[in-house]
């Protein structure tokens, strides 16, 4: 009788200590969903000034650019800069800065070897920037932005048009180019799945069942913002036959390089897959150096100017290995 009494109290007991744990993980998971969707959809608004001594304009590096705004569909007014090409061109890029931030960082990284040969529109998202205010919903709202981005740039009379994007802009780009009139999408560093990031951040920050409380985001950053936050890699194979380079920086932690490589796979002709080993989060460019801007123009004067060229090295669907070679050799880890 004791030996049995003693198995009950011994169950009772493990009985009690999973319940408390149950409680536990189900109140850890509930603050993950409430605050991780919080910072998702209003993750606070970075102001549009540069650090001291850095470029605020085009002009303090020497280009000439229009202050211009324009209105999505559901009432949202974006501001942004137009900055001319220095050749004779209707050809135009947009350019898609990332999560959080603005236009402001790309501006020196991207616009000075671009401008040359390409209009180039750079704005800030919805709810970023100098830009109205909205949620922000990782590329579904987002993709409103650049319609009416494509559609400024078509009231202008440019065209064709490229996107461009880095991070978010890359994956807004992705989502965003099925529906639109344009030719061509560069997306550097973009998320398949919108979890992919989360979880990465979420591991980062040494919070525990990363994958879990990553889809608990998701969804509740859907409820907050009022629409299904949707996936990129849903619809990469509506972006053929317009042009598409997916750019992998293969050391980074916050969007696994793995997810380029599986959109390429789920992507049909004309693609390309550029992996930069050594690059870490939206820094292939500085990690390729010139490699990277030849890449990038290579493809845009293919698929805007119609101007063919020889295949580079790394160009096509080969492996990452090979892919590897097309970036400079000894280039430094970032």
């Amino acid at each position: 009788m004791p030996r049995a009494l003693g198995t009950r109290s011994r169950r009772s007991l493990a009985a009690w200590v999973g319940r408390i744990v149950a409680a536990g993980a189900a109140g850890y998971l509930g603050f993950v969903g409430v605050e991780g969707s919080r910072r998702v959809v209003r993750p606070g608004r970075k102001l549009l000034e540069a650090a001291e001594g850095d470029p605020q304009t085009p002009a303090d590096i020497g280009l000439a650019y229009e202050d211009v705004r324009f209105t999505t569909r559901d009432g949202v007014t974006l501001a942004g800069w137009l900055i001319p090409a220095a050749r004779d061109t209707r050809a135009a890029v947009v350019l898609l800065h990332g999560f959080s931030w603005h236009r402001l960082p790309w501006l020196t990284g991207f616009v000075p070897w671009l401008q040359p040969r390409y209009n180039v529109l750079q704005f800030d998202f919805r709810g970023h920037g100098d830009s109205g205010d909205a949620p922000i919903t990782l590329g579904t709202t987002e993709q409103r932005d650049v319609a009416a981005a494509v559609r400024f740039l078509e009231s202008r009379g440019f065209g064709p048009i490229a996107l461009m994007g880095i991070s978010m802009g890359a994956s807004v780009a992705i989502m965003s180019a099925p529906d639109l009139p344009v030719a061509a999408v560069v997306a550097d560093a973009a998320y398949a799945r919108v979890e992919n990031p989360i979880a990465n951040r979420m591991r980062e920050g040494r919070y525990p069942m990363a994958a879990l409380g990553a889809r608990l985001i998701v969804a509740a950053a859907s409820v907050r913002a009022r629409v299904r936050l949707r996936q990129p890699i849903e619809r990469v194979a509506e972006i053929a036959p317009r042009g598409l380079l997916l750019i992998a920086p293969q050391e980074d932690r916050v969007v696994a390089w793995t997810q380029s490589r599986d959109m390429y796979e789920r992507a049909r002709e004309p693609k390309e897959l550029f992996v930069v080993p050594g690059a870490t989060h939206s820094e292939a460019r500085e990690t390729a150096g010139p490699a990277y801007e030849r890449r990038v123009l290579h493809f845009l004067g293919r698929h805007l100017d119609g101007v063919p060229h020889a295949a580079m090295p790394g160009e096509g669907g080969e492996s990452a290995s090979q892919a590897a070679s097309s970036a400079r050799p000894g280039a430094p880890t970032v």
